[in-house]
């Protein structure tokens, strides 16, 4: 009787032992689940997480225009200015304004690209504008933004890789500018970080941004406002970055010829491209659906341009500061780009809502709408029929992507039977090579 109680005690002592083995062992399962999601929230997402973000998303960028990979020419100002200026002039073509102030960045690239042979000169560049046009996803997705919900950083990454009425801005340096505004205007709102690394990064994107453009000069007012909120030495040197490029921006700006065909300006004129460009066109494209019938229509513009103007001056008296500053940010590029736009021929406000020339100068006003638009609608304080109201106008947004999604090819120029004249050609011949759009040419002297 005492074997069988002592049998029993075993067995019932094995069980309370594997119990509380087993108990422990979920304990410490759950721990480290715990651990595990406080770390992704931390650091954003792995490194691998990452390189397959920015694989996904250059597919994403080369299945709305192919011809940019698989038939890479030169584009505009790529041909005509950056790489013509890079071959003739060398490290002495970054201190020639164009449209009256510098692009260092987009002329730094041009001369990387001398150091490949003519025939790959277009996709070289071609690369490097996707890389930065991928970045800002990277970036957001870092731990520099663990505040915001991973899921709704994926979401806005979505819009952007998606965003319609964006062709003119698409694996192009020509238009890397406002990109790179991008970039560093989502630096300057991102935590600070005291990484040696990370304080490189923003120095080096800081600076440069405002070497390329005059966006630079714009980021100024909100670096100082993020540094006065913050009082801390990060912000601090961010704001410090951005003013040697922008002071030498703003000499050039003044000093500089920018060929300005007249504004045109009217009020109707302007609520039409505020209708039609910026807040219809981010949702559901641009000329789709009867949207050119705006220049037509004013009162359906103007209903438009109210409901509009409305989330962003909601956003902008009831959102967090860096909300505030984003939507700001947006304001104030569509603002300076309305001053002095080149579209097409004058009157400009006219042509503005006329054709879809210029719609880099609506990429970041319409990125400051959406996010406007996601701010109302994730935010949990805000009442439940606005939250509503706005998660069904932004599920208009897969009209514009699916609308405007494949972005019209380059004329194949014959590129390559032109390099191979190049190549025949005595040195000092000058040789005309056609570029897109149809109609432009770079000149060579062959060296």
């Amino acid at each position: 009787m005492s074997g069988d109680w002592k049998d029993n005690h075993k067995g019932h002592e094995g069980t309370f032992y594997t119990r509380a083995w087993m108990a422990s062992f979920q304990t410490r399962i759950s721990a480290d689940t715990v651990a595990h999601d406080s770390r992704l929230a931390a650091t954003g997402l792995r490194t691998w997480h990452h390189l397959l973000t920015a694989a996904v998303a250059f597919a994403i960028f080369l299945s709305r225009r192919p011809d940019a990979i698989l038939n890479a020419q030169f584009f505009a100002e790529d041909g005509r200015i950056w790489y013509q200026h890079a071959y003739q002039y060398g490290l002495k073509c970054l201190l020639i304004p164009d449209g009256g102030y510098l692009h260092t960045v987009s002329r730094l690239i041009a001369l990387v690209s001398l150091l490949v042979p003519l025939a790959y000169a277009p996709l070289l560049m071609n690369l490097c504008a996707m890389a930065l046009q991928i970045l800002p996803i990277n970036f957001f997705l870092s731990s520099r933004f663990s505040a915001i919900d991973l899921r709704l950083r994926f979401c806005c990454a979505a819009l952007y890789v998606g965003l319609p009425n964006s062709a003119e801005i698409d694996a192009n340096i020509t238009t890397l500018q406002w990109h790179l505004a991008l970039l560093a205007m989502i630096v300057l709102l991102a935590k600070p970080m005291a990484s040696k690394l990370w304080m490189v990064f923003d120095f080096a994107v800081l600076a440069l941004l405002s070497l390329d453009g005059p966006n630079g000069i714009l980021l100024i007012p909100i670096a100082a406002i993020l540094w006065c909120k913050r009082r801390d030495a990060q912000s601090l040197a961010r704001f410090l970055a951005l003013v040697p490029g922008a002071t030498v921006q703003f000499v050039v700006i003044h000093s500089a010829v920018r060929a300005v065909a007249s504004n045109g300006a009217t009020l109707d004129r302007l609520i039409r491209v505020l209708a039609r460009r910026v807040f219809l066109s981010a949702l559901v494209g641009g000329d789709n659906h009867g949207i050119h019938h705006m220049q037509r229509y004013l009162a359906g513009s103007t209903v438009v341009v109210i409901l509009g103007m409305g989330a962003v001056v909601y956003a902008l008296l009831r959102a967090q500061l860096e909300m505030k500053l984003f939507v700001l940010f947006g304001a104030a590029v569509f603002a300076a780009a309305m001053k002095a736009p080149l579209i097409g021929d004058y009157p400009q406000w006219e042509f503005a809502f006329q054709i879809a020339a210029g719609c880099r100068y609506w990429f970041l006003p319409m990125l400051s709408f959406l996010a406007a638009l996601i701010w109302i609608g994730a935010e949990r304080s805000h009442p439940i029929w606005l939250r509503s109201a706005t998660v069904l106008v932004l599920l208009l947004t897969p009209i514009g992507m699916y609308t405007n999604w494949r972005y019209p090819s380059f004329a194949d120029l014959n590129f390559a039977t032109y390099v191979e004249q190049f190549k025949r050609a005595a040195p000092g011949t000058h040789v005309k090579i056609p570029i897109n759009p149809p109609g432009w040419e770079m000149e060579l002297v062959k060296r």
